[in-house]
């Protein structure tokens, strides 16, 4: 909890001069009112450069006062990809090819069985949790500076293939009042988050 809160002061003071200097895509909107970034463990600020056997945080906020819900998928959260320098991209270990498999829709039976547990945010209070180890979910064998793009997945209720902000707001995407739009649920892409990574 208190990693949290340190977390989301330092988003606050630092996402806008990030923005305006556009040096790195450690930090990206996956709506208008959530943003997504990337930590090391300890740190507050949303990190450029980890080590391929350090621990990634991802973090989740949002940008105004009101509670913006969704729900993680079961497994598929993340689609990512990691290259070298030279552009290649590095494969992905049995580990990292099931950590991005492309996540099922939810049923009724899945929602009322929480298998899509349901979260918000608001810029007072975000979701952090552990990611991975680059090395545990990429096979690399060289030393080096690498590039590793990552997409986070969340499930919402779309509207004509755009997530639905309503939804968002008012709590149906968590709710039982979601079931009545079980066929509308889709996945929700964010933009690529793109960091370096370290081989030593």
């Amino acid at each position: 909890m208190k990693l949290g809160i340190l977390l989301l002061i330092y988003i606050a003071l630092t996402l806008t001069s990030s923005a305006q200097a556009d040096e790195a895509t450690n930090t990206v909107c996956i709506t208008t009112n959530i943003l997504l970034s990337l930590h090391k463990s300890g740190i507050p600020q949303a990190q450029s450069e980890f080590n391929s056997d350090e621990e990634i945080i991802w973090g989740l906020v949002g940008t105004s006062t009101n509670n913006i819900w969704y729900r993680h998928f079961p497994f598929g959260n993340f689609d990512m990809h990691l290259f070298d320098d030279h552009g290649r991209e590095v494969p992905k270990t049995d580990r990292g090819l099931a950590f991005t498999a492309m996540p099922p829709l939810p049923t009724t039976e899945n929602l009322l069985l929480k298998k899509f547990p349901g979260y918000a945010v608001n810029n007072a209070q975000g979701e952090f949790r552990q990611l991975f180890q680059t090395s545990d979910v990429f096979a690399i064998t060289n030393v080096g500076t690498y590039e590793l793009e990552i997409r986070m997945r969340l499930c919402v209720i779309m509207t004509n293939s755009a997530p639905d902000s309503a939804a968002m707001l008012d709590a149906r995407n968590v709710s039982s009042e979601g079931l009545k739009y079980i066929g509308n649920f889709g996945i929700l892409p964010s933009p690529a988050l793109r960091v370096k990574i370290i081989k030593r």
